[in-house]
Parts: structure tokens; C-alpha cells; sequence
């Protein structure tokens, strides 16, 4: 009788297909992650409904994981429920080192709770998008995973580790730390992809339990970030930092969540702050901040993948400036908004606050208007704000829009203004609360001035700087932009009302208005009639407050944009610091065909000590015949 083997079969699983997720509201999915004693054991889990409403006891046991998805080139294969279902590499290193030997683990991961899939065509993700401040702030801990070890990344977080730990232990006190080890290490890892990913902040900005995980180094938040402010006193750390550690640092003070309760910040605030991180999809820059917002989501900010992102884009901007016009610009990302609004003052000195990652120590000089509406006593003069995506500095302007909730900061940009951040929440000092503007005389149209601002957001790859910049060019290069020449001239005077304004009232300052003075020229570019009137304000520099004012200046300005001898003569000779500042930008400006005449030249020379003169001298090679007898 002969024996026949007995032959195994081996099949593939099949692949995974998401079984519908009930409507209830607070539904989500959740993950099992079976233990295993093998490390290199296929990963197993088990998708299972979740219900976010249902607090039992109070407690919620299971641990949201924080990550970047990583490139989807060459996925892994793990096993959910008994289907083959493909992850990015980052993600399935990230379940290998989670993974107990003994003990299943309940996690949410967005790759896989959520039906990722085109068929899907969004529909899941806008209705799980709103949920996601429910499942990161009832976590019992949110798990921050910055990848595997490499580049000794391991290290790197063990070495911020003992720092922090020496810094909660008060062992550095008032001494300053020794050198690290892994100087290098430590950079690489904080310039990790995670921190620049936009969706981090509101993942690690509602939990109340943060830890940090690279390879097999697991350290809690609070700590790290005790050793990263030990870090920054002897390395240049990357900007996008400190808002990350800020939001970090707070998950030991956040109370326990309720349902249904919003933010503290407005989303304006927030789009300024973080517009600069990255999102795989532009809409991102708007949906990934709606969990750390304080607003109603209102059908402008409504999650829809579907809506095109210069409509989503314009929409914000109208939500945020109700009753301001908003165009779009010639760019996806850039806005152009007309209206009304109230000059407050402007930004007289900056500094970074060192007790605090990703604040700015602000103080702020106010106008006339501002004082009519008792902004100093309500507000103070020195708030604490946290740092925007582009730096606030010294000669921004404090705007509030007609129908604006909270003031924007603006800058001179040519001629008109460019938006910095749409909306700050003045503080004063360590005072956490803030304050409002009274409405009084909000009504009338004392004060109020034609207002015309560009708004740029980066798209959804952004520059690869650590210091974003912002669009510096005329209005004119909008070609989208509908205005009458009458609107033009206006937009220009009252443009040059607001800078001749500041620059007064700077002038009485202290020697900190240097800078604000630098700032101001520069942003103007010689735009006529901005230049000629700034200079006239140099001229009447020792005179009393009470001699000129900012209307008396704009009276007599004409539509010549050509730059006299007179005017050239004044901007050098009575602008003592300033002169080569302003004979650049009129040379740029003008060039070969500037006025200058040898006589001008010999009262360069003997007026300013010949600071102006050697620089025109620079100047003539590259253009020959602008000072043809300026020899002495």
C-alpha cells in the first residue's frame, strides 16, 4: 500500500474592504494590535467599530499614534482582520515597536480607521476630519512617532531626555549646561518631517498624555520638551519648534475633555501661526487646525475635499473679514482684500520670550484712534503673543477691519499692505485672558481708512526655508486686480498716511526707532508719492509734534513720479542714518536718471561727511554717467 503526502495549501489572504461605518456621530474605528513574541511576525489587527460618546467610567483606554505617513512607494503588508492590507513603511515600523510580546494594544491610526481609499472619494474622511479633536483629546495617551533610529536618532532623544530630566531636577539652575554628545543627532531629529506636518498640531494640542518615540527610545513629553528648552541655549533650533513644544508642553495643564467643546484660539490666529507647515493637501492648511479652534464650524469651514482650494482659500478670507471684498490674486495661495478698518498703532520693539517656546514679547505704540478706544488701558502696551508663521518685527501695523473680531498685523509692502497674521489675541504679560475691544465709536466712521491688503498662504508643499518670506511686490503685478485710478490714488494717499503717521510718532521715540525707520523705508520702495512725503517728515525731524502733521504733509503731493534734485537733496541731507538707505532705493528706483548734478554731488560730500557720497561712487560703475564730475 503506498502512501500518499499530505499536501499544504498556502493562501493568499484576500485584500481588505471597509465595511460601512454606522452614522451615529460620534463613531469611529478603532484597531487591536495582537501581541507577539517574535519581532519579525507578520503584524496582525483586528478593525473594530468604536463609539467616542460612550464614557463609561470616564476613561478611554486606548492611545492614538501621531506620525507621518511617509513615501507610499514601496508599502508594507500587515494582516486586519484576516485581509492583506498595505501601509507605508513608516507606518509599519512604527507597529513593529509598538507591538507587546503579551498584550494586545487598542490604537487609532488614521491610515487605517479611516477609509483612505479614491472609491471612497472623501466622503468618510469630511465626516471623520471633525471628530479627530474628540479621539486625540480622550486618548489615554497620544504616541508621537519620529521614525526609526537612524542617523542615531535613538540617541538623539535620550540625549534631550537626560537634559530634561537634569532640567526638572533643577540642576542646571542658573549654570549654563555642558556641551552635548550628539550636537548633530539632535538636529537631524528635531528636523524630522513630523515636526513641519501641520496635522501634529492639533493631534498633540488637545492630548492631555504625550509621549515621544524614535526606534526603541520612549520618553515623555513634558520632559522632552524641559530638555529642549535646555537645547535651544546652545543650539540654533529650527523656528517650526517652538509652537510644537508649546502645544506639548501644555498636555500636563489641559483639563478633561467634554464633547462637543471647541478651542481657545479663533482659526485666524491659528492659520497665522502654522500656515507654514506642510499638509499633503492644501485643504489641510484650513481642516487640520479646526480642532484647536474656538470657532463655530460654520459652512466656510466645513470640511470638503471637494471644494477647490482657491474657493476654500477665498471663503476663510470672507469669514475672517466679512466685510471686506476678497479676490483672488494671480496665484492659488494669494488673496486680495478690499475694506475698511481702524490704524491702531504699530509694533515699536520685538523680542523672543525665552521662558516660553514660540511667543513674542510685543510693544506696541498707539495712535489717536487707538486711544479713543481706550485700547491701552483694556489691551496694555506689551502683549505676549505666540510667534506667526512669519515673525512679527518692528514697524508692523496694528489693524483692526470693519467687522473684525480680534486685530490683524499688517505690513507695508510698496504700496499697500500684506497681511502677517489676520487676527491676534492681545495679552498682557503672563495674563492668560484676553481682553475685548469695546465697541464703543466702533460704529462710526471716525478714523476709518480704505484698506487694501494681499494675503499669501503657501500651497501645500511649502518652501523648504526655515524662515518663510512673504510676497514683497507692487499691487500692479496682480493682474486679476480690478481698480479705477481714482481708487489707486486714494489706496496711495491713505497708504501714505498710515506710514508718515508711524514715523512721526516714531521719531519722538527713543534710538529703538532706528530700526522702525530702516523697516519703513525699504518697504516703501520709493513709491511715489511714499518717498516724497517720508522724506518731508526727515526734513521737519526737530521740529515740534505740534508743527506738522501727517495731513499737512499729503496736501501738496503731485502725480509726478519722477524724483526732483530737491527731493534727492532732502532724502540724503536731513536723513542722517537713513541717507544710503534712501539713495539705494532711489537709484533702484530711478537708476542713471536720477538727478544728480556735481553740485549735488559736493553737498553729498560735506553734508552727511561723505557716507552718501562713497556710496554714490559705488553706484557709478554700475551705472556709468550718474556722477560724471563727482570726483573731488
Amino acid at each position: 500500500m503506498s502512501l500518499k503526502r499530505k499536501r499544504t495549501s498556502h493562501t493568499t489572504p484576500p485584500p481588505f474592504t471597509y465595511p460601512t461605518l454606522p452614522q451615529e456621530p460620534y463613531t469611529t474605528r478603532m484597531i487591536r494590535l495582537l501581541p507577539h513574541k517574535d519581532k519579525s511576525a507578520p503584524i496582525q489587527c483586528v478593525l473594530f467599530n468604536y463609539d467616542l460618546s460612550d464614557t463609561g467610567d470616564g476613561t478611554h483606554l486606548y492611545q492614538a499614534l501621531s506620525y507621518v505617513w511617509g513615501s507610499e512607494i514601496k508599502p508594507k503588508s500587515i494582516i486586519l482582520n484576516g485581509c492583506i492590507f498595505h501601509v507605508t513603511a513608516n507606518l509599519h515600523a512604527a507597529l513593529l515597536h509598538l507591538r507587546n510580546r503579551q498584550f494586545e494594544k487598542i490604537l487609532w491610526v488614521d491610515a487605517i480607521c479611516i477609509n483612505q481609499g479614491e472609491e471612497d472619494q472623501g466622503h468618510e474622511k469630511s465626516k471623520q476630519i471633525p471628530l479627530m479633536r474628540t479621539i486625540y483629546a480622550q486618548a489615554e495617551r497620544v504616541i508621537v512617532w519620529l521614525g526609526d533610529a537612524t542617523e542615531n536618532g535613538d540617541k538623539a532623544l535620550e540625549e534631550i531626555r537626560c537634559l530634561g530630566e537634569a532640567a526638572e531636577n533643577a540642576i542646571w539652575y542658573n549654570d549654563d549646561p555642558d556641551p552635548i554628545e550628539n550636537y548633530d543627532a539632535c538636529l537631524r531629529l528635531l528636523q524630522r518631517d513630523w515636526f513641519s506636518r501641520i496635522w501634529v498640531l492639533q493631534e498633540v494640542g488637545v492630548a492631555r498624555c504625550v509621549y515621544i518615540m524614535c526606534g526603541s527610545v520612549y520618553i515623555n513629553g513634558h520632559i522632552f520638551c524641559e530638555g529642549l528648552s535646555v537645547l535651544r541655549r546652545l543650539l540654533d533650533l529650527p523656528s517650526r519648534i517652538g509652537p510644537v513644544a508649546y502645544l506639548i508642553r501644555g498636555a500636563l495643564y489641559r483639563t478633561k475633555y467634554e464633547l462637543g467643546s471647541r478651542g481657545s484660539m479663533s482659526i485666524g490666529e491659528l492659520i497665522g501661526m502654522y500656515h507654514h507647515h506642510n499638509a499633503t493637501k492644501q485643504h489641510d492648511k484650513v481642516y487640520a487646525l479646526l480642532g484647536l479652534s474656538a470657532d463655530p464650524i460654520t459652512d466656510a469651514l466645513r470640511s470638503n475635499y471637494n471644494l477647490p482650494w482657491k474657493e476654500l482659500f477665498k471663503e476663510v478670507t470672507s469669514y475672517l473679514f466679512p466685510e471686506c471684498s476678497v479676490e483672488r490674486g494671480n496665484e492659488a495661495e494669494t488673496v486680495v482684500i478690499k475694506g475698511k478698518g481702524w490704524i491702531l498703532g504699530h509694533v515699536h520693539s520685538v523680542e523672543e520670550n525665552f521662558s516660553e517656546f514660540g511667543k513674542q514679547k510685543v510693544e506696541v505704540l498707539f495712535n489717536d484712534t487707538a486711544e479713543s478706544f481706550d485700547c491701552e488701558d483694556q489691551w496694555g502696551a506689551d502683549w505676549m503673543l505666540q510667534a506667526s508663521a512669519v515673525l512679527i518685527q518692528d514697524g508692523d501695523i496694528i489693524c483692526l477691519l470693519k467687522a473684525a473680531s480680534k486685530p490683524s498685523i499688517i505690513r507695508l509692502c510698496k504700496d499697500h499692505f500684506t497681511v502677517i497674521t489676520p487676527a491676534v489675541t492681545p495679552q498682557q504679560g503672563q495674563h492668560k485672558q484676553s481682553l475685548t475691544l469695546r465697541h464703543q465709536g466702533r460704529d462710526s466712521e471716525s478714523g476709518l481708512f480704505d484698506i487694501l491688503l494681499t494675503w499669501k498662504t503657501p500651497l501645500a508643499k511649502t518652501q523648504s526655508k526655515d524662515k518663510p518670506e512673504i510676497m514683497f511686490s507692487p499691487i500692479e503685478t496682480l493682474p486679476n486686480l480690478q481698480e479705477e485710478r481714482f481708487e489707486a490714488q486714494k489706496r496711495l494717499k491713505y497708504t501714505t498716511l498710515v506710514v508718515i503717521d508711524i514715523a512721526l510718532r516714531t521719531l519722538m521715540q527713543t534710538m529703538l526707532s532706528t530700526r522702525i525707520i530702516e523697516h519703513l523705508i525699504r518697504q516703501s520702495g520709493t513709491k511715489d508719492p511714499i518717498i516724497k512725503e517720508f522724506v518731508k517728515v526727515l526734513k521737519y525731524e526737530n521740529r515740534p509734534s505740534t508743527v506738522i502733521s501727517s495731513t499737512d504733509l499729503l496736501r501738496d503731493h503731485g502725480n509726478d513720479l519722477l524724483i526732483s534734485e530737491e527731493t534727492v537733496i532732502a532724502a540724503t541731507t536731513n536723513a542722517g542714518p537713513f541717507g544710503c538707505i534712501i539713495m539705494e532705493l532711489l537709484l533702484q528706483y530711478q537708476g542713471a536718471s536720477l538727478p544728480i548734478s556735481e553740485e549735488v554731488s559736493w553737498r553729498f560730500y560735506f553734508d552727511t561727511e561723505g557716507r552718501v557720497f562713497q556710496f554714490l561712487k559705488k553706484w557709478s560703475r554700475q551705472l556709468p554717467g550718474i556722477l560724471e564730475n563727482m570726483d573731488p
